[in-house]
C-alpha cells in the first residue's frame, strides 16, 4: 500500500544546492508564464503525482521529489518554459529574406562564430535561466525545426517596467489617479526559417499597443545574427482579409479575439471580445458590422491587427498572437 509521504510524491528526494536552485528558478519562471494546469497535465502524462492547489505545493510536493528520483529531467521542465514563453501573447511581425542570403546567415559556424565574439556561446550550448536582467539578454540560441524543416531560434528576456491602476481619488477639485509600476519579465523570440521568412514575437504589453521600440531594440540586438537590411516586411493584408473571409470553415480551428479594422477612407473601427476565451465571430452583431464595414470600404488594409487564437491551446496561460505591421 502506498504510504501518506509517497502519496503526496516526498519521499527521499535530496537534491544539490544548485540542482534545487535551479528547479525552483524553472518553477517562479513557469508561474508566470503558464497555469497550473498545463503543469499538471505535463506532470500526469509522465505518469507523475501530478494534483496542487498552489505553486508553492507544485514545486516542494510534486516537481522536487520527482526530480529527486530522477523520474523528471530538468530538461524536461526548462523545455516546459521554453514552449510556454515562445507562444504565449505575443505581437508578430513578419518578414522575408532571400534564400541566398539566408544560406549563409544559416551556416552554423558563422553562428557560432558570432556568439563567441559577442559572449553568447553559452546561449548557444544551453539555455541560460535569468528572471529580471538588468538589460535585454540574448538567453538562448539553438537549432529547431519548423514543418519538418530547420530553423534558428533566438530568445531575448527584458525586463519591462507597466503601470498598474490602483486607485482614483477626488480631494475638492482635483482628482488624483494612482499607479503602481510592476517590473514585469518580458520574452521574445526571433526565429528565421530556411526558406528566409523571419517571424519576432514580441510579448504583448498589457496597457499598450505601441512596439516600435520593442521592434527596433530587438532588430539591434539580433543585427550581427540577423542583418536588418537582408529581411523585408511582409504584408498581412490578404493574409487577414483571406482568415477574416474564411472564418466560417475554420471556426474549430481559430477563435477571433480583439480586432482593429481600417477601410480606404481611413477609417478604423474596433471589436473586443468580453474575455480572451471567447469569440467575435459567434457574435452576429459584431462579425456582421465588421462585414458590412469592409464591404463599403473595399479592403482590410496593412495597419490593422487582427488577434487569433488557436481553438485548444495548452502551452499557456494566455496564448494568443496579433499580426500587424511596424508601428
Amino acid at each position: 500500500m502506498m504510504s501518506k509521504q509517497d502519496e503526496l510524491g516526498l519521499g527521499d528526494a535530496r537534491l544539490p544546492q544548485t540542482t534545487l536552485e535551479h528547479v525552483r528558478l524553472t518553477v517562479e519562471l513557469l508561474s508566470k508564464a503558464t497555469s497550473l494546469g498545463v503543469v499538471s497535465e505535463f506532470l500526469k502524462n509522465k505518469g507523475l503525482h501530478h494534483s496542487a492547489g498552489s505553486w508553492d505545493e507544485m514545486r516542494d510536493k510534486r516537481i522536487v521529489p520527482a526530480v529527486g528520483k530522477q523520474r523528471l529531467r530538468v530538461a524536461d521542465l526548462v523545455k516546459l518554459l521554453s514552449d510556454a514563453e515562445e507562444y504565449g501573447r505575443s505581437h508578430i511581425f513578419l518578414y522575408q529574406g532571400k534564400q541566398t542570403d539566408t544560406r549563409r546567415i544559416f551556416e552554423n559556424s558563422r553562428i557560432a562564430t558570432i556568439s563567441k565574439r559577442l559572449g553568447y556561446s553559452r546561449a548557444l550550448e544551453s539555455a541560460v535561466l535569468v528572471d529580471l536582467p538588468n538589460e535585454p539578454t540574448l538567453t538562448e540560441i539553438r537549432q529547431d525545426t519548423s514543418n519538418e524543416r530547420p530553423c534558428w531560434v533566438f530568445k531575448i528576456v527584458e525586463t519591462r517596467q507597466e503601470k498598474e491602476f490602483v486607485e482614483e481619488t477626488a480631494v475638492n477639485n482635483r482628482i488624483t489617479r494612482e499607479y503602481k509600476i510592476n517590473r514585469v519579465r518580458a520574452v521574445n523570440v526571433a526565429r528565421l526559417h530556411e526558406s528566409g521568412f523571419l517571424e519576432i514575437r514580441i510579448q504583448s504589453h498589457t496597457n499598450s499597443t505601441l512596439y516600435a521600440a520593442d521592434l527596433n531594440r530587438i532588430r539591434t540586438l539580433l543585427r550581427d545574427y540577423l542583418p536588418p537590411d537582408v529581411f523585408k516586411p511582409v504584408s498581412l493584408t490578404k493574409a487577414k482579409k483571406a482568415l477574416w473571409d474564411t472564418r466560417t470553415a475554420k471556426d474549430r480551428k481559430i477563435r477571433f479575439s480583439d480586432s482593429t479594422m481600417r477601410n480606404d477612407y481611413g477609417t478604423t473601427i474596433s471589436a473586443s471580445t468580453g474575455t480572451e476565451q471567447s469569440d467575435l465571430f459567434k457574435d452576429s452583431g459584431a462579425s456582421d458590422s465588421i462585414d458590412h464595414f469592409l464591404d463599403k470600404g473595399r479592403v482590410l488594409r496593412c495597419g490593422e491587427h487582427l488577434v487569433v487564437a488557436p481553438r485548444r491551446c495548452c502551452r499557456s496561460r494566455d496564448s494568443y498572437a496579433a499580426v500587424g505591421r511596424e508601428q
